[in-house]
């Protein structure tokens, strides 16, 4: 969870706080730098970021209103976001998968130990544990 915890303080920068609201003739002129700063510092090329807030209407992650995050950015941390995501979901499937094979190895090994061993013949033989020869 610490992966997520630390993309969800990545896109916090991109969330530059109330602007001006619908019919509002305040001028923005806040800066996106320490928005630079932050994603210059993940590799992002600052060519990506915008240097003052931007109009993101035509954004589906990153904020709707004024915003640090453009087009190209917003496409980069959703793909960042994925993989992720999938990293995370692929740890906690991979250690499920190898604990569900070992208890079904150790189950093939020793199908039933409290209950009757004469029908259980050995390792193994769990197909005729507990069925009476005829």
């Amino acid at each position: 969870m610490s992966a997520l915890r630390s993309l969800l303080l990545l896109l916090l920068p991109l969330c530059p706080g109330p602007g001006p609201g619908p019919g509002s003739e305040a001028k923005v002129t806040r800066s996106c730098a320490e928005t630079r700063q932050v994603l210059g510092a993940r590799g992002y090329s600052l060519n990506l970021i915008p240097p003052a807030l931007i109009s993101g209407e035509h954004l589906r992650v990153c904020p709707q209103e004024y915003t640090c995050c453009s087009s190209e950015t917003e496409q980069r941390l959703i793909r960042e976001s994925e993989n992720t995501f999938r990293g995370l979901v692929e740890d906690s499937g991979s250690f499920l998968v190898h604990t569900l094979a070992a208890r079904h190895r150790k189950f093939d090994d020793n199908p039933d130990p409290g209950g009757c061993p004469s029908l259980c013949t050995g390792p193994g033989d769990w197909k005729n544990c507990g069925q009476r020869s005829a």
